[in-house]
């Protein structure tokens, strides 16, 4: 049961006892991890602010075997989100994108880049960057990582290189991605969208780390917003509880 160190970000605290916490940590090194936190809901907690939900920290933990919770031995913060004096929508961007980090992934599943690309939404929405681009961003860039984005250049169904010159082109939310005129009608949940949404997601899920110069056309918000929610329920195979909160994007 060795100790460890290494950057994390919260995504989510559970009471456990009248002192303690059990919290979900993204962790730079090993991926996502629950831990208890002893003492951490005293008035003089030893963790101070450390475990916020969404600061960024440095911890040390107790690695356990089998399905016994890791123990959290220290926690010293880093960074404290602070969208929130922005406004509630960057705030409940920044829940949403720790929310996705704890639904989608596994325990224990180290994710490269994973780190890096929630780092940068939360400071990007700490910063006053649009709402709506670094949410995209973030979306797709973590379906990629998890090798679940939405083939957008190719039909799902033949591999024909989707025809963009058309107004409108087919997505199956349930087959993974576009679909041509001829495989569309067997495919199921399909959704009619504007070639310029599908160019959009395109963009969002090809920047990179250094190349962030990416916004959404405001004729294109609402219609991207609600491919994402159709895509992201079905794969998360239930309702994201931050969804209905972040209806201002499609504006």
């Amino acid at each position: 049961m060795p100790l460890e160190k290494t950057d994390a970000i919260v995504l989510r605290t559970v009471p456990w006892s009248e002192t303690s916490l059990v919290v979900t940590l993204w962790t730079e090194g090993f991926g996502k991890i629950s831990a208890i936190a002893k003492g951490a809901r005293r008035l003089k907690s030893p963790f101070e602010s450390a475990l916020d939900l969404l600061s960024r920290s440095s911890v040390v933990f107790l690695t356990k075997t089998g399905d016994t919770l890791d123990l959290l031995t220290e926690a010293k913060l880093q960074r404290r989100f602070r969208s929130a004096q922005r406004g509630l929508l960057p705030l409940y961007c920044g829940f949403h994108a720790v929310e996705l980090t704890n639904v989608l992934t596994e325990d224990h599943q180290p994710l490269s880049g994973w780190m890096d690309w929630l780092s940068l939404t939360l400071m990007a929405l700490d910063e006053g960057e649009c709402a709506s681009s670094a949410t995209l961003r973030f979306e797709l860039q973590a379906l990629r990582m998890l090798g679940l984005l939405p083939s957008l250049t190719q039909c799902v169904g033949c591999g024909d290189p989707i025809d963009l010159d058309r107004p409108t082109v087919a997505m199956t939310t349930s087959g993974g991605g576009v679909a041509c005129p001829a495989c569309s009608p067997v495919q199921r949940n399909v959704l009619r969208i504007t070639t310029q949404t599908v160019r959009v997601l395109q963009r969002a899920s090809e920047v990179s780390l250094n190349d962030l110069e990416f916004s959404i056309p405001e004729t294109a918000k609402s219609e991207t917003r609600f491919v994402m929610e159709h895509i992201l329920n079905q794969l998360s195979e239930r309702r994201l509880k931050l969804l209905p909160f972040l209806e201002e994007l499609k504006r």
